[in-house]
């Protein structure tokens, strides 16, 4: 092993780490990552939309960190990679490609003007057979007037703004037809992911289950890295665990990937998803799906579904490539993932039966920044997250884009970012919505102090798909900056601000059971419900001891609720602020 791949062989510390999305800004995790990995081993590894990608690619680089060819020494090559690359990355379908060239020539001006020349060129290059036939009847009304004596310069003139007209509502037909009919059959994006006829090299799935194996140190591989290579420890490896995060637009619900193999099963039924091979060939590379066809078992249809369908791969043979590019279906630029399953919900059989289609889009509509994800009350590690934001210089002291929150012993206000327009008004109204629990949680003492901020400008990152080398090389330095800034993380400190905040809110909350166990205002206490209640174990079927030892602990808990409420009671104390609520919540 080379003195490169020496320095990420024995770290001697370990912890979590988890990615914020944001499209192309994603090319600020590679040497984040490669610089924590000199002194952390990952144990568990999350993240949404772009940060699944780096999620994918850091659990590959754990995988392969005594790999001769992978590891983080392979990771530490990316943006290199993608300097020259990134445009080249995200290729359309031939059919959507002059739709695509629009929206890129809308990103690459720089001023007003300069966006719309180039939007009208990319239009009228990509859509000419409508341009030309909106240029016919100027065409024919210059040879009526011509031919009707007028003079040449009325005729040039009228023909001229019939032309402009013609022209332009024939580009506005066309356009709008793309937009409602041929991104829709593209499941809602311009670019599938796999390379595409008129694009060069590979498309961005490609290069990205290239990287996964390549860095896991398994190429040539028989089969892709999967979630159970992950999470079996062999060969001197620990397990690692990988969690991403993606959404269901039909059941308008997130899900976190890998999927539990049993979710939503009941006897007798199956609620598992399925996919059909026809679709997801256009999607994942072949390699890819010649190993699901020989892992996951066909799916019989028997409602006279067509196609070829097979049974979504359980976590221990779930490609690592699959889940990232299901968190990463960035609504309108890249196509959403379809899954099938039936529906039991209907009243006939025929309908519970017959397959729903379910179009699995970016898992940052649901949680952009999933810093919940390994979390628990008392940490024996850190969970270090990395969050990509606004840059503003007069907010950030000596200009500096890479900051952490090392004071924290109360929560802070988010920033108030203001905004003008009607478009400005509907995304932040979309944001506010989904991202409100990450943005708040973000500021608590015991997580503000694990988040690392790298602030970026307006032409970077996001949607930018046209950055250039130097501006891609920008970014992976933050990254490495943001890595810098987490290496003097004070663990101790850290630990008995959560060990307080902990201790508080379970307090609260034996005290609210007590309360409840006593009874509140005249109701029923729960201790009297638990009495007269009949057949306690009838609906799920506990045994008799069983009941009986719920009832004993619930007592218990009530007991103790009732002692903790003597002073000096720690919520009211010294405390890290503000007060945190527990609940109790589905995990997608």
């Amino acid at each position: 092993m080379n003195s490169e791949e020496s320095a990420f062989t024995h770290p001697a510390k370990v912890c979590d780490i988890v990615m914020k999305g944001g499209i192309t800004s994603g090319v600020v995790y590679p040497l984040a990552l490669v610089t924590l990995a000199k002194q952390y081993r990952f144990a568990n590894i999350g993240g949404t939309s772009a940060g699944a990608m780096a999620a994918a690619a850091a659990a590959a680089a754990e995988y392969g960190r005594f790999s001769d060819t992978g590891g983080f020494a392979r990771l530490e090559k990316v943006p290199n990679e993608i300097g020259p690359n990134l445009r080249r990355l995200f290729q359309p379908t031939p059919l959507l490609r002059p739709l695509f060239e629009i929206f890129a020539a809308s990103l690459e001006a720089k001023s007003a003007p300069e966006k719309i020349a180039g939007v009208i060129r990319a239009a009228i290059a990509g859509y000419s057979n409508a341009a030309a036939i909106g240029a016919v009847p100027a065409i024919a009304a210059i040879i009526l007037m011509l031919a009707s004596g007028c003079g040449s310069l009325a005729a040039l003139l009228v023909g001229a703004v019939i032309g402009l007209v013609g022209v332009a509502a024939a580009l506005l037909w066309r356009i709008y037809r793309a937009l409602t009919k041929e991104l829709p059959a593209n499941d809602y994006g311009l670019c599938p992911g796999i390379a595409q006829p008129g694009g060069e090299g590979e498309g961005f799935t490609d290069w990205l289950a290239r990287l996964i194996e390549e860095t896991a140190g398994r190429r040539g591989s028989a089969s892709p890295l999967t979630f159970g290579d992950l999470e079996k420890p062999a060969e001197g490896r620990h397990a690692i665990r990988l969690l991403m995060m993606t959404t269901s637009l039909m059941e308008m619900r997130p899900y976190t990937l890998p999927l539990d193999s049993d979710s939503g099963a009941r006897e007798g039924e199956t609620y598992g998803f399925v996919f059909e091979l026809g679709e997801w060939r256009k999607l994942f590379p072949a390699r890819v799906i010649d190993y699901l066809m020989r892992v996951c078992p066909p799916f019989e249809t028997t409602q006279g579904e067509t196609g070829e369908f097979f049974h979504f791969p359980d976590r221990e043979r779930l490609p690592v490539v699959v889940a990232a590019r299901m968190s990463l279906s960035f609504p309108g630029l890249i196509s959403a993932v379809p899954l099938w399953r039936r529906d039991f919900l209907y009243r006939e059989k025929s309908d519970q039966q017959r397959l729903r289609r379910c179009l699995f889009s970016d898992g940052g509509l649901s949680s952009n920044f999933p810093i919940h994800f390994f979390d628990r009350l008392l940490p024996n590690h850190p969970t270090f997250a990395i969050s990509l934001d606004v840059y503003d210089e007069k907010r950030s002291s000596h200009n500096d884009r890479v900051w952490l929150h090392k004071k924290a012993g109360e929560g802070i206000n988010r920033p108030v970012m203001a905004f003008e327009g009607l478009v400005p008004f509907l995304l932040r109204f979309v944001d506010a919505a989904k991202d409100w629990q990450d943005n708040l949680q973000s500021v608590l003492p015991g997580y503000r102090e694990r988040i690392v901020h790298i602030g970026l400008e307006e032409e970077e990152g996001g949607l930018n798909i046209a950055m250039d080398d130097a501006t891609i090389h920008r970014l992976a330095d933050l990254g490495r900056q943001a890595g810098e800034r987490l290496e003097d993380f004070d663990l101790d400190a850290h630990r008995w601000r959560r060990f307080l905040v902990a201790m508080a809110r379970v307090e609260q909350t034996l005290d609210e059971v007590a309360q409840s166990y006593d009874g509140v205002k005249g109701a029923e206490s729960f201790r009297d419900f638990l009495v007269r209640y009949p057949d306690l174990a009838a609906e799920y079927k506990q045994t008799p001891e069983e009941v009986a030892e719920m009832l004993k602990r619930g007592a218990e808990l009530a007991k103790l609720g009732e002692e903790w409420r003597e002073e000096p009671r720690i919520r009211d104390g010294k405390i890290p602020r503000p007060r945190t609520a527990l609940r109790i919540t589905p995990i997608p």
